[in-house]
């Protein structure tokens, strides 16, 4: 077993970059508005194509009070950093993810004294969620709402399996919640065979602030027989440390070296508004009736952090698509052997646009390709196929593929109707005519922008030699003053 000061948390990352990145790190010291102002800090420096790790230091709680917490954003928000996270690279970080995570590590448990998540244990009336510094990010946000939390509930029947997915908590008073479940999640249908089998609310905990690789694991998609506290040991590459609860003891383990930790129960019948609230399609989710959790306990570090997490940007962006690039790569990899990789783009929201690099070796493996990433996530939308010579990292070069490797009228897949998510402002509920059919669906489809595969011709693309291309550094030629004042094209 680890000891407290080898295990992996969000301390440890946040030192390891600021040895590595230091530049990638940043602290504000001055005192920011939750209303707004950071969110409006954040999509400044999106426009300007810097993803640092920003921590606010100076802020006041939900009740307008001087906060003892600081809060930290945009965890996530630099791919380069999630590949450090994951000891990874920029190309590869989703693969080895999936790889990560497919090597189950069972938890282990400690103590309360060795667990710093129990340095501070609030319960009853003292458990209070106004304390924290909880944002308003965007104009018509309908209240405040917990973004940083993953909600996780336990099967005790079946070997104690727990399930864990990022879900809101959108703040209704102090102790009171509604959360987030989507129907069809895991954590709705342990909510609903709750409350159909013994009537009784649903045991739930939240915790927020930890290690990177221990968030993402948290969004591994898994069947529900799969304990995900082992699936987060694999992406953490050691296993999570975890310590009893303190409302149901053993029956319920909390992650140890999270910041903070929120005990609740879900009542079986009552609902509360889940106010209109910003998503990672960058539009508003309608106001939508979701249970209500009531907090039990909450326990912190003497010096939690708030993990808040930024919607509508590369933070929201890579902490979804980075763990799905894996599971598409893996379900592409059963049609087309010679996949290379995935990338789920921002400019999709890194969950509707999915983009496919294959070395081509027969004809009609594109199409393959299209089929099998769209059947792996209802959100995926949009597949584009393309050749090993293209960068799957640059639009640009993607679009390129499109504008000279494929014809629209051999080269399109359209599949109607096809099963999406709320989330997409283009899906609707129901098909034509039938009203009583109300799944959200909406057409997906695919584009083969590859070329054919040999030995059919196609044009040659042009190439500096790879020799030259090695040998010849702007800094030599350009002064770095200079470079750095050229700005980035907008």
């Amino acid at each position: 077993m680890k000891t407290r000061q080898q295990a992996k948390d969000l301390r440890s990352f946040l030192a390891e970059v600021k040895e590595r990145y230091p530049e990638e790190l940043v602290t504000i010291e001055r005192e920011v508005d939750l209303r707004f102002e950071i969110s409006a800090l954040l999509v400044k420096l999106d426009r300007a194509h810097k993803f640092p790790i920003v921590l606010f230091t100076k802020l006041r709680d939900v009740a307008g009070k001087p906060c003892a917490f600081p809060l930290l954003s945009n965890l996530f928000a630099s791919r380069r950093l999630c590949a450090l996270a994951l000891e990874s690279s920029v190309e590869r970080v989703g693969l080895d993810y999936d790889s990560r995570s497919q090597d189950l590590k069972a938890p282990v448990v400690v103590g309360r004294d060795n667990a710093p998540v129990k340095e501070v244990i609030r319960k009853g009336d003292d458990a209070d969620l106004f304390d924290f510094p909880v944002p308003l990010p965007y104009h018509m946000e309908g209240g405040r709402t917990i973004l940083g939390s993953v909600v996780t509930t336990v099967d005790n029947q079946n070997g104690n399996i727990y399930n864990c997915a990022y879900q809101t908590l959108r703040l209704l008073g102090p102790r009171k919640v509604t959360v987030g479940l989507g129907e069809g999640t895991h954590n709705w249908e342990r909510y609903r065979e709750r409350v159909e089998s013994t009537g009784q609310g649903l045991p739930v905990i939240v915790w927020m602030g930890h290690h990177p690789a221990a968030c993402m694991g948290a969004l591994t998609r898994v069947s529900i027989d799969v304990d995900e506290y082992s699936v987060i040991g694999g992406a953490l590459g050691e296993p999570l440390r975890v310590t009893p609860s303190e409302t149901w003891g053993e029956k319920f383990f909390v992650p140890a070296d999270a910041e903070i930790v929120i005990e609740g129960i879900v009542p079986p019948k009552e609902r509360g508004r889940h106010g209109l609230r910003a998503d990672y399609a960058r539009y508003y989710s309608p106001e939508t009736l979701r249970p209500v959790m009531e907090v039990q306990a909450i326990t912190h570090r003497h010096d939690a952090i708030y993990h808040d997490i930024h919607l509508g940007g590369r933070d929201q962006d890579h902490i979804g698509g980075i763990p799905l690039e894996g599971t598409i790569y893996r379900a592409v990899k059963q049609a087309v052997p010679t996949v290379k990789n995935v990338h789920l783009p921002s400019s999709g929201c890194s969950r509707f646009h999915a983009y496919v690099q294959i070395k081509k070796t027969a004809a009609g493996q594109g199409r393959e390709a299209i089929v099998s990433a769209l059947s792996v996530d209802r959100r995926v939308k949009h597949v584009v196929v393309v050749d090993d010579d293209i960068n799957i990292f640059d639009d640009a070069e993607v679009l390129w593929a499109i504008a000279t490797r494929s014809r629209w009228d051999r080269d399109i897949i359209v599949i109607p109707n096809m099963v999406s998510t709320t989330r997409d402002p283009t899906a609707y509920a129901g098909s034509p005519g039938d009203l009583s059919y109300h799944a959200y669906t909406v057409a997906k489809g695919g584009i083969d922008a590859t070329m054919p595969a040999p030995p059919e011709p196609f044009e040659i693309r042009i190439k500096v030699p790879e020799e030259v291309m090695s040998k010849v550094q702007l800094g030599d030629y350009i002064n770095g003053t200079v470079l750095a004042k050229i700005p980035p094209d907008a």
